[in-house]
């Protein structure tokens, strides 16, 4: 008669403001479930676990000791010499889904057995293949816990099953690899369109090349010629070890112009070093600004007339001073600008600049702008779309780069060669 007496006696409700209650809040000890007293000792069950043994006595409660805190106790009975703690306890049962509109019971070593293990199998082009499927009750629209071998989680959204595998996708920037493990979760997916997290690649390398066609252009003579050219882009950066630096060398850009006679070769180069993070690379570095000597007729200081056979010639090359600039992620939304200042004889001047916006506007395709300018004779604008040819954005990605815009190459005697171009990239990141 005991037991039922005291199972029932679970709902009575506490007093909110006992002297057990009171006693608790004063010494930090957390809400009181239930309390009894026995020989002017008080015994409160905690919310947070345990039993404390209080003297109520006095101007100030004390606390004697505590009792099985890792065990949460929620009604007290005082049974002669025995103090009777009746234990709160959770007991999990398992259904069988696999008709979802009829859930069976099922045992709890099954279900556990099935989730169990969980493990990546394979990864190709950002699809991730997982070792259970139905039997492991996964099923489209489930969300699994990948925990990589470089210690950073995701979550991914399954998109398809089958009985002994499922599918998942990696968001942009995400990498897993073969032997991560797996685990099912209720957690949202992590993967973000605008600013991913995929950490700064190890290696990075890549060119973008710009054939353009000139519009009216001339010989050295003046007559017209089909003429064209090209501006290349090529780099390569290098993050050594986990550090958060990146070592880089980059042709930004070199240009050539064909057809007219003349030669047109403006170029800018450099090597930096960076400060590099997911949403921030700021860094500086060295190099050196190229192109044809632009030459003019002198002219007599008195009459203003050009004086055969003399040229007054300048150049606009020589060494600079490079600063590199991103912020925002690599692979996401970002702004990146780089410049330079040209060393001249007895002053610094204005070397080049150019800068780059790009958009992300699916998983796997991002819209950008770019354009610049510099001292030494290249112009370029452009609008172009990135693709993922190949991975996410981690090891093992390749990233396709399209363009239309117009470029000018104005150093050297002549006129400009300017025209459109189609412009087409590649970066890999092995």
């Amino acid at each position: 008669m005991l037991l039922p007496a005291l199972l029932a006696s679970v709902i009575v409700a506490q007093a909110p403001a006992s002297p057990a209650s009171r006693a608790a809040e004063t010494l930090g000890l957390g809400p009181v479930l239930d309390s009894v007293t026995h020989q002017g000792v008080t015994y409160a069950a905690l919310g947070r676990g345990g039993i404390a043994v209080l003297k109520l006595e006095g101007a100030s409660p004390q606390l004697l000791r505590r009792l099985e805190e890792g065990r949460r106790f929620v009604r007290l009975v005082v049974v002669g010499q025995s103090l009777l703690a009746i234990e709160q306890r959770e007991e999990a049962h398992a259904f069988s889904l696999a008709t979802p509109e009829q859930p069976q019971p099922d045992s709890l070593a099954s279900a556990l057995g099935a989730t169990r293990d969980l493990t990546v199998t394979a990864v190709k082009d950002g699809d991730v293949t997982l070792s259970g499927g139905d039997t492991a009750g996964l099923r489209e629209g489930s969300r699994v816990r990948v925990r990589t071998q470089a210690e950073r989680e995701v979550v991914l959204e399954v998109i398809e099953t089958r009985e002994n595998s499922a599918l998942a996708r990696l968001g942009r920037g995400e990498t897993v690899r073969v032997g991560d493990s797996v685990v099912v979760t209720d957690a949202p997916a992590t993967a973000r369109l605008f600013f991913p997290e995929p950490g700064v690649p190890h290696l990075r390398y890549g060119f973008h090349a710009r054939p353009f066609l000139a519009l009216d252009a001339t010989t050295r003579l003046g007559r017209s010629a089909r003429a064209g050219g090209l501006l290349l882009d090529a780099f390569v950066a290098w993050r050594p070890g986990e550090l958060p630096l990146v070592l880089s060398a980059q042709l930004e850009p070199v240009g050539f112009g064909l057809g007219t006679g003349l030669r047109h070769t403006p170029g800018s180069a450099y090597v930096a070093a960076a400060y590099a993070t997911d949403f921030l690379e700021v860094g500086i570095g060295a190099g050196a600004q190229f192109g044809q000597k632009e030459c003019f007729p002198e002219l007599d200081p008195d009459t203003y007339e050009a004086i055969e056979g003399k040229n007054v010639c300048a150049s606009n090359a020589g060494l600079t001073v490079q600063q590199v600039l991103r912020l925002g992620a690599l692979d996401g939304f970002h702004i990146a600008w780089s410049s330079s200042i040209l060393s001249r004889e007895n002053q610094f001047r204005f070397g080049s600049g150019r800068g780059e916006v790009q958009v992300p506007l699916t998983p796997s395709l991002s819209l950008f702008g770019a354009g610049g300018g510099s001292a030494s004779g290249w112009n370029f604008g452009e609008l172009g779309v990135r693709s993922f040819l190949k991975g996410t954005g981690g090891a093992g990605t390749t990233v396709f780069s399209a363009s239309l815009g117009i470029v000018s190459l104005s150093d050297g005697t002549g006129e400009a060669l300017t025209g459109p171009s189609v412009s087409i990239g590649i970066e890999r990141r092995p």
